[in-house]
């Protein structure tokens, strides 16, 4: 009798288990803690970031570039290390962006998170990053990489004189350069080193565009506080921030020496997660790197169109 009622229990439990499965999985936005907040997932690149000469992607080109920078077996490799500019691959033809910042602003950690993966090297001390460091984004067995990242010694503090020599050259001489990201702290906002940089790019002409780290101490005041949402005054606060740096990084042509940074300002929070594999803003600045390298997201002929 015993053995009856446990062989029951168990069919009666195996077919719990079986409806239980077979029952299709209600999915919904979670909604904020705080009914006067905002997700962090929810926030957009009008939210976060600043434009003013461009336009703010949308949802499909959002998604278009978190495709291309998916990890995978040829996607992101290194490709190449050089210390001096002379010893840079002439023979490379993709485009390149080349990522720049004080020491220790976290620049290589922000560049794992847009590419997905630990693949550059990350130090609590500064100076870590002593090469050109290039990495291939989008590549396919057998075939080129669609853009090409470049993680450049940090200045400042901790950086050599001759590092920056270097970095020059490349920056003046590279063919192949698209774009230079430099990435400013939001806590201490741009320092002298900072603006001597910029006041170079002008000069030079070097296309060049702003990315502000650490946001989620400028929009909320502590990691708890992000977890139960983002309010308004948050954002706001941090638009204030934006509008305040425009007049810095693109001042007048006429009065600076040349022509200032691209007409948006990114943000992002390389340690702030707001999803598998997707950290704060990082979906934005994937997106302008795509569109410094000329790359739309069509398909024309089985081929990524250029802008």
């Amino acid at each position: 009798m015993r053995k009856s009622i446990f062989r029951a229990s168990r069919a009666v439990n195996r077919l719990y288990s079986t409806i239980r499965h077979a029952e299709p999985a209600q999915t919904s936005p979670k909604p904020p803690s705080n009914p006067n907040k905002r997700n962090l997932e929810d926030l957009t690149p009008s939210d976060l970031c600043y434009y003013w000469d461009t336009k703010a992607p949308n949802t499909d080109q959002l998604a278009f570039a978190d495709k291309i920078f998916i990890p995978s077996r040829h996607s992101p490799i290194k490709l190449w290390s050089a210390s001096k500019f002379r010893t840079t691959p002439l023979s490379s033809i993709e485009p390149e962006v080349a990522f720049l910042g004080r020491s220790n602003v976290g620049k290589s950690s922000l560049l794992n998170a847009i590419m997905g993966q630990e693949i550059c090297w990350t130090s609590s001390k500064p100076g870590r990053t002593r090469e050109m460091n290039a990495f291939g984004i989008g590549g396919t067995k057998g075939g080129e990489s669609k853009v090409v990242l470049l993680d450049m010694p940090g200045y400042g503090k901790a950086s050599r004189a001759e590092w920056g020599m270097e970095i020059m050259k490349y920056l003046q001489g590279r063919k192949q350069l698209r774009r230079a990201f430099i990435l400013i702290d939001s806590e201490h906002g741009i320092k002298q080193k900072d603006a001597d940089i910029l006041g170079l790019f002008r000069r030079y002409a070097i296309p060049h565009q702003i990315i502000l780290s650490k946001i989620d101490k400028v929009i909320t005041r502590t990691k708890k506080q992000a977890k139960t949402g983002v309010s308004d005054v948050g954002i706001q606060r941090l638009q204030c921030m934006l509008k305040d740096m425009k007049p810095v990084i693109q001042p007048d042509p006429y009065t600076s020496g040349g022509p200032g940074a691209l007409g948006e300002i990114l943000t992002c929070s390389a340690d702030v997660s707001v999803g598998p594999g997707q950290a704060l803003g990082v979906d934005a600045i994937r997106w302008s790197i795509l569109s410094a390298a000329g790359i739309d997201g069509s398909l024309e002929g089985g081929r990524l169109a250029r802008l």
